[in-house]
């Protein structure tokens, strides 16, 4: 069920309607919430459900495992068994395999209880913290990893003459997989580290791991900001709800008029950069065009998804984290980080490049540091040695940011506001090149493909003068992202989060106009899915 569907539209007022009903019981809203997200992630496929309930169930009793508080596995058993035979009755040929699955698990964890409880206080921790890893990197390696590992290890025998058999799974990616293991995860280092205490009540956290605005596309919220939320009663005044209104609309213009339409000019070219659909050869301009559509098309579909995430939250009472901030005005790789997917780059810097030993240590080591980092932050995105690729280029630019002092440098240098300014120009479009070209690693579909588009980007400046086409394909890249560019240099000029809030009346009434009319003239017919659904 996607933000921008019909079928999302008539859910959302039917929830937002019953909701508000219950006024102030915020119990009874929790316990709405947790059915209405596991009824909008079970629209796609009701199978995988049961992944969801199974990873917040062993989260709850990891965490409250390692205070050493031992958790009635009565009610677990029943919800977990009642889920199982109503996931069953629904998808009776094809699921056959989730009350078998149940039982075993109910079974493991019965044992663990057991066992754990006889063991010291370090032992314990250690291993329930342990069993959550295991569980949710498990999971994850399974259903993403798998056959890019078995197909890695195949072409490594080939390569060296060694017969190795082809093994592979046809198994369907679970949506938002990785995003809801990554939450839950969270939550039970932060319980192990001291940071946070571990919840009792099961209904509030299993609401706050499935809350649908944020389920398979992030934000990444922690514990520690989003799980205190559903333990007290909500509410929504005038304002917020318009201003809320106002995102979410934004948010859809991202994605269906920018970045969908945006999707035709890149998919085309990065399909095939050679020959084009109607025959005729690629030109320069049109790849340097395509490049630019993707570079702006994820962007679009990553942030708009944000936006409506983080509306739609606020509509139901919520606050969600930033995930966005004018990335592509960022001067340095770490400021780029600290602008993009904020969520998991802050995730990954927490929990796993601050355990690695950060910058404390030598140069060296903190250059492995982030590579280690980068890299697992790429290969998070998918199973491909691209993401791979993708990931090591920013850890490289990174540690040469580093080495050069870059950033250090910025906040201490010396100049006059023009000076300073004609500098962070430079900076910004600097960043931005190198940005643009990990985003062709990102999308490529072989390095044939990110080879080709280079020797076209660099002879475009020498048919740019006579190629009509050339100009053609820039003109109708920059009719679409003209708006978002005007609106994200304000909000970088200005610093507020939500520009639109503190623009004249006059003003903003004008600017709603020009995206609710655009999204009805031109929104993209059969817009694909969110990008970062496939992650």
């Amino acid at each position: 069920m996607l933000f921008n569907s019909f079928a999302f539209f008539i859910f959302f007022c039917l929830f937002y309607s019953l909701y508000w009903k219950l006024g102030s019981k915020f119990k009874l809203q929790n316990i709405l919430i947790l059915c209405g997200s596991y009824f909008f992630y079970g629209w796609w496929d009701p199978r995988f459900l049961i992944l969801i309930i199974l990873s917040t169930v062993t989260d709850y009793i990891s965490a409250l495992g390692i205070v050493g508080r031992k958790v009635d596995l009565k009610y677990i058993s029943v919800f977990l068994l009642l889920s199982s035979v109503l996931l069953n009755l629904g998808n009776l040929a094809e699921a056959k395999w989730i009350i078998p699955l149940v039982v075993v698990y109910l079974i493991t964890f019965w044992s663990l209880q057991k066992i754990f409880s006889k063991v010291d206080k370090r032992s314990r921790r250690n291993a329930w913290l342990a069993i959550s890893m295991i569980f949710n990197l498990g999971m994850l390696g399974f259903f993403k990893y798998f056959n890019f590992f078995a197909d890695s290890l195949y072409q490594l025998g080939s390569t060296f003459g060694l017969s190795i058999n082809e093994f592979t799974l046809s198994v369907i990616l679970p949506v938002g997989i990785s995003f809801y293991t990554f939450q839950t995860m969270s939550y039970t280092i932060d319980v192990y580290r001291g940071q946070l205490k571990p919840s009792r009540k099961f209904i509030e956290f299993s609401a706050y791991v499935a809350f649908f605005p944020q389920l398979v596309a992030g934000p990444i919220e922690r514990a520690k900001h989003l799980l205190p939320q559903f333990m007290k009663p909500r509410s929504i005044t005038r304002s917020d709800f318009n201003g809320a209104l106002w995102l979410f609309m934004w948010g859809l213009y991202k994605k269906v008029v920018i970045a969908d339409n945006l999707a035709k000019i890149s998919d085309e070219i990065f399909l095939n950069p050679i020959v084009k659909s109607s025959g005729d050869l690629v030109a320069n301009g049109e790849l340097v065009a395509a490049l630019i559509a993707f570079t702006f098309q994820i962007y679009c579909d990553f942030s708009g998804y944000s936006d409506m995430a983080i509306a739609l939250a606020r509509m139901l009472g919520f606050d969600f984290m930033e995930n966005f901030n004018v990335p592509y005005f960022a001067k340095t790789p770490s400021d780029f980080w600290r602008r993009w997917h904020i969520s998991l780059s802050t995730w990954l810097r927490d929990y796993l490049y601050i355990p690695l030993g950060g910058n404390r240590s030598t140069p060296i080591v903190t250059y492995r540091n982030l590579m280690i980092t980068m890299v697992l932050g790429g290969l998070w995105h998918g199973a491909s040695w691209l993401f791979i690729l993708w990931g090591a280029f920013h850890g490289v630019i990174l540690c040469v940011y580093r080495l050069l002092n870059v950033d250090r440098w910025l906040h201490r240098r010396n100049g006059t506001a023009l000076v300073k300014f004609f500098q962070d120009l430079c900076l910004i479009a600097l960043m931005f090149l190198l940005t643009s070209f990990s985003w062709l690693l990102f999308r490529a579909e072989s390095l044939e493909t990110v080879g080709v588009f280079l020797q076209g980007i660099m002879l475009f400046p020498l048919s740019f003068i006579s190629s009509g086409d050339d100009i053609r394909a820039l003109h109708n890249v920059f009719f679409y992202i003209l708006p978002l560019i005007l609106l994200d240099t304000i909000q970088f000029t200005t610093g507020y989060r939500f520009p639109y809030e503190k623009l004249p009346r006059y003003v903003s009434i004008h600017l709603q106009m020009f995206v609710v009319f655009s999204i009805i003239a031109l929104s993209s017919q059969g817009g694909g899915d969110f990008i970062y659904f496939d992650f």
